[in-house]
């Protein structure tokens, strides 16, 4: 028997990232390291970064292998004004414009 997915559910860090990057901002709940939650409101979207804040260059192959290997993902804090990691498996949901996504990955 074949299981449907559920498309409200992101199971990897990679998914996730991809929809980070075609949405210009977002609501992200997370467990911090001091395990304490965070709610953050988000982008990768150039467009909504402070110009002195934009990166020089991107690397795509360093993101995704921070990403694939590390389950890390580098965001900008629209309102603390800065780059933030936030761990993946530490994600609760991620609200877009229209939806509700929950993370389902391997929590440690």
């Amino acid at each position: 028997m074949v299981q449907e997915l559920d498309p409200n559910i992101i199971t990897s860090a990679v998914k996730l990232w991809q929809k980070l990057v075609t949405e210009p901002a977002v609501i992200v709940k997370f467990t911090k390291k001091d395990k304490t939650e965070r709610i953050m409101r988000c982008t990768l979207d150039f467009k909504k970064v402070p110009v002195p804040d934009r990166p020089k260059s991107i690397n795509i192959p360093k993101i995704l292998d921070l990403i694939q290997k590390h389950q890390m993902l580098h965001v900008y804090d629209l309102d603390k004004k800065g780059w933030r990691t936030v761990p993946f498996n530490k994600i609760e949901y991620v609200d877009t414009s229209d939806k509700r996504y929950y993370v389902q990955g391997e929590k440690k």
